[in-house]
């Protein structure tokens, strides 16, 4: 029998906040998905969501465009200040 991977730290941080805002950087994307989340944080919705974000979260930054998601709006632009500098 297979037995289940242990939750990294971060999977863990994002199952954590199921049912709450959280915020992101701002990756210079422009699309009305991305502008409307970095403006008013999004709730993670379920298991699933957080799985999803997770894996988007280590995709971009993979593909050389940081991102992160934050518990707080201030979090995420600091973030994207020490980006851009």
């Amino acid at each position: 029998m297979k037995q289940p991977r242990e939750l990294s730290e971060r999977e863990k941080w994002f199952r954590q906040r199921i049912g709450k805002v959280i915020y992101r950087n701002d990756n210079g994307c422009s699309c009305p998905a991305c502008q409307d989340a970095l403006k008013n944080g999004l709730v993670v919705n379920d298991e699933m969501h957080a799985n999803y974000l997770y894996e988007n979260e280590c995709e971009y930054t993979a593909e050389g465009h940081p991102l992160r998601y934050f518990d707080t709006k201030e979090e995420a632009m600091e973030f994207s200040v020490q980006q851009q500098s």
